[in-house]
């Protein structure tokens, strides 16, 4: 073997270097695809977009109210509606054992309004509105889950259907003795 041929590897080494950058770059190339796909999903929560409102709202007529106040991490229930807060800062996530039509978050004098369409069992990252004064949401004054409580619709129980089944009577016959007269 001379020297041009020692310091080229083999095609057979070849096959196996384009096959293996082959490889890492379908690897890469599905890693990439599956980061953009996971970034582009929001986090597990229904979070919506807030709406502020001036003063402190009340919840929507027809609806319950369960206030929390002050705020704290725990697990709130009015007997109905049962509420699990997880707070850091300014920040909260919560959680509920039943579907929540909206939440009002009040800090300052305004308030975020969180409307649920559908009603949701819980929500990451809710604040009270942005202070114009450092850029920083208010501090949380208090929270008030508005909910109600679906009537279910009326069951009708329809019984099955009757069936009736005839078996036939099985009847019998005797032979008829036959007589036969002679006449003598």
């Amino acid at each position: 073997m001379d020297d041009k041929h020692a310091s080229q590897p083999s095609e057979g080494v070849l096959r196996v270097q384009r096959k293996t950058i082959r490889g890492l770059l379908i690897g890469l190339v599905a890693t990439a695809g599956a980061a953009a796909v996971f970034t582009a999903l929001p986090a597990w929560g229904t979070h919506v977009t807030p709406v502020e409102a001036p003063g402190n709202p009340s919840c929507p007529a027809g609806t319950t109210t369960l206030k929390v106040e002050p705020v704290s991490d725990g697990t709130f229930t009015d007997g109905t509606l049962t509420v699990t807060l997880d707070v850091s800062g300014s920040f909260f996530d919560w959680t509920s054992n039943i579907g929540v039509d909206q939440v009002i978050v009040k800090g300052g004098p305004r308030a975020n309004v969180y409307t649920y369409v559908p009603e949701s069992t819980g929500d990451t990252g809710l604040s009270a509105p942005i202070n114009p004064a450092n850029g920083r949401p208010y501090g949380l004054s208090h929270i008030s889950f508005c909910y109600d409580v679906e009537t279910p619709p009326p069951t009708t129980t329809t019984p099955p259907p009757t069936t009736t089944t005839t078996s036939p009577t099985p009847t019998t016959t005797s032979p008829t003795p036959s007589s036969t007269s002679t006449t003598p």
